[in-house]
């Protein structure tokens, strides 16, 4: 495909009805047509196709079909067969029509001790859904065609709501309190943010967009910060959240720290504070 920044093309977009594709479609600058994989029902408004992405065959006659400048894989999964052996899927039928594969990857491929980590950082998960995610950013890096790995870190959205908002409605409307974590720490970001940077990301030349990208948000929250914020920029009862402490024996990054100096220095990464 060359060496061009993507102009007017075609993204094949997988996860394309979750929270991130959902902001990727709204989102997507002039000129780009977007293809949106979807598993069981059709997307208004874009070009949908139906793969069941653990099918080899069928993603090969899909990426075959429809010729993608870039594939955004951008699915989500919490099982080692629908992350890893999909994104094996889609990398190997990308590579037949010479397609670059742009990969939504986790913060959670960090243990999270605390320390900072860059795009160099090699991966050091602790647990299954990181472990797998790293995989699959193995997968994508070895690919013969230069693909992009963007690790994304706890996404917040209200339109669609994100899981943690669904969790708090459900809460509120139940009188059964969720449960929030004061001993973990992310650097959530808007949905929207992320969205936008990932079009920026594709819209680089294939050298530019090569490689590791990290988006975290503006500043760092424990998961109970983020659900009181949440519930005070909202109007949801503060009776609807509780605070505890991770339980004992539970294996969960305590304190992610992301660095995103390629994505400052790069795309003008500069994102909202959530739920100010």
């Amino acid at each position: 495909m060359g060496d061009e920044p993507l102009g007017d093309d075609t993204v094949l977009l997988t996860g394309a009805a979750g929270l991130i594709g959902t902001w990727l479609r709204r989102t997507a600058p002039p000129g780009i047509e977007i293809c949106s994989v979807v598993h069981r029902r059709e997307l208004p408004r874009t070009r949908s196709y139906r793969c069941d992405l653990r099918d080899a065959s069928a993603v090969v006659r899909m990426v075959e079909e429809v010729a993608p400048t870039v594939v955004l894989h951008a699915a989500y999964a919490m099982d080692e067969g629908s992350i890893v052996d999909c994104t094996r899927n889609v990398v190997e039928a990308a590579a037949r029509t010479g397609s670059c594969v742009v990969h939504t990857s986790t913060d959670v491929v960090f243990s999270g001790d605390g320390s900072r980590r860059d795009e160099a950082s090699p991966p050091d998960p602790i647990a299954d859904y990181g472990r797998w995610k790293a995989e699959a950013e193995r997968i994508v890096q070895r690919a013969p065609v230069s693909g992009a790995v963007v690790r994304l870190p706890l996404v917040v959205s209200v339109d669609p709501p994100d899981q943690g908002l669904q969790r708090m409605r459900t809460g509120a409307a139940t009188g059964e309190p969720s449960t929030w974590f004061t001993d973990e720490v992310r650097q959530p970001a808007l949905a929207s943010d992320l969205a936008a940077a990932l079009w920026r990301i594709i819209a680089l030349g294939p050298a530019e967009r090569s490689g590791v990208w990290q988006l975290p948000g503006p500043e760092s929250l424990t998961r109970h910060q983020l659900a009181q914020r949440t519930a005070t920029a909202l109007g949801i009862d503060a009776g609807a959240i509780r605070a505890a402490t991770t339980p004992e024996g539970m294996v969960r990054p305590r304190h992610i720290d992301l660095g995103a100096d390629r994505a400052i220095r790069e795309i003008g990464w500069a994102p909202d504070r959530v739920m100010p």
